[in-house]
């Protein structure tokens, strides 16, 4: 036991002396705690808009067949405009060309129009409010001309219907962005740490440092010490940034008008969820970056060794995502049951779906057994595959050293 703490001592200074981790974790938690204070200390509308959206705009309109009673009947259609008149074509592309005009409309009949613009824009939709405005008052034209009562149609076919939602299980809607953030930091997180302590082993194999190493300390001692001081380094930078995005946004909520809630208002369970089966898929993989990374002795043939186990988790990501819509379908019930998936579909299952408690721990047994089983496996690998040299080990043959033992 004493060998374990050293070799976690140890690895865990390399990881916290390491400026990247030390910059990652701190930059990060910096953007996250600035970000979302900026509304508490400026207006964000005032902050993300042009200046131009609070001058009332401009629209001149030239009726050449006088099929309006008055422009003015526009004005409602079109709320954060002024409407006025020209008495001709040419007068009314002058206003524009000389900036007394945004925009402008020459009707030529109900059906018909010109639609005049010094600049187009992506966000112009004068036309667009324009048609539908047209639209209505020859609608209302038409039916008063017939002695039907137009408010009346309208109120016929645009009935108000009062609604509520009373959501009794999950709100998948809801809780969507925070479930997409969560599972994309594990996907992170299993990968780049993965490689890390692979790529560790690696080092340690190519300059010879382990032979040291295995004389030292038990291999055991070594892939645990190694892998655990991953999975602490891990939840320590992860902790500190989701910790800064959350506190900090319970503490500016109120200036974001709780906006953001679908983000940063994540419950107690789901944040317990997403630790213990983060923290436990993480270690069953590390375990396995790490005995991959005990099967070579080159670091650039690492990226070869990996890549199974990297397209394995890749794929799991993918089948996940693209059923995240869908958590209760029968595609995440069985990833929720295999430990290379079960770190992410049941956190999905139970942040979006119905899962019974029973399930999840279920699920969770299941992982606990798979990754002791896969940490003492990978510490006989890892004690032979350390020692031999020259060519990749294939996994192959490094699993018939554990028949042999057996």
């Amino acid at each position: 036991m004493k060998q374990f703490f050293t070799v976690l001592n140890f690895e865990l200074s390399n990881y916290f002396k390491n400026k990247s981790y030390l910059l990652t974790t701190i930059l990060i938690s910096i953007f996250l705690i600035v970000g979302l204070s900026i509304p508490r200390f400026f207006d964000a509308g005032k902050l993300f808009n042009s200046s131009n959206d609070d001058k009332e705009n401009t629209i001149v309109v030239y009726d050449k067949n006088n099929i309006l009673e008055n422009v003015d009947i526009l004005e409602p259609y079109f709320l954060d405009a002024k409407i006025t008149s020209a008495d001709s074509e040419s007068n009314a592309e002058n206003m524009i060309n000389d900036k007394d005009a945004d925009a402008g409309f020459i009707i030529n009949s109900f059906d018909d129009y010109t639609y005049l613009v010094y600049n187009n824009g992506f966000n112009d939709d004068n036309q667009k409010i324009y048609e539908q405005a047209i639209s209505r008052i020859f609608r209302d034209s038409y039916l008063t001309s017939k002695g039907i009562n137009a408010e009346e149609i309208e109120s016929l076919f645009n009935m108000p219907i009062n609604s509520d939602i009373q959501v009794l299980g999950k709100d998948s809607v809801s809780n969507y962005a925070y479930t997409y953030g969560l599972i994309f930091i594990i996907y992170i997180v299993v990968l780049t740490y993965g490689q890390l302590i692979a790529t560790s082993v690696t080092s340690e194999k190519s300059n010879r440092a382990i032979e040291v190493l295995v004389t030292s300390a038990s291999t055991n001692s070594l892939i645990f010490g190694k892998v655990i001081a991953g999975a602490i380094a891990s939840l320590i930078q992860v902790g500190i940034i989701i910790s800064s995005g959350l506190i900090s946004y319970k503490f500016n909520s109120d200036a974001w008008d709780n906006k953001l809630d679908m983000v940063f208002d994540i419950p107690s369970e789901v944040l317990l969820c997403f630790a213990v089966f983060g923290v436990l898929g993480f270690l069953f993989y590390s375990f396995i970056f790490g005995t991959l990374g005990a099967l070579v002795s080159k670091t650039e043939d690492i990226s070869k060794s990996v890549m199974p186990i990297t397209m394995i988790f890749v794929v799991i990501f993918m089948l996940v995502m693209i059923n995240l819509t869908n958590t209760d379908g029968t595609v995440v019930k069985i990833l929720s049951y295999i430990p290379f998936s079960s770190l992410i579909a049941m956190f999905t299952r139970s942040a979006m779906g119905t899962v019974a408690t029973v399930e999840i721990l279920i699920s969770l047994a299941i992982l606990i057994a798979s990754t002791i089983v896969t940490g003492l496996l990978a510490s006989k690998i890892y004690r032979r595959a350390t020692l031999m040299y020259g060519n990749p080990i294939k996994l192959t043959k490094a699993l018939k050293w554990i028949k042999k033992e057996d």
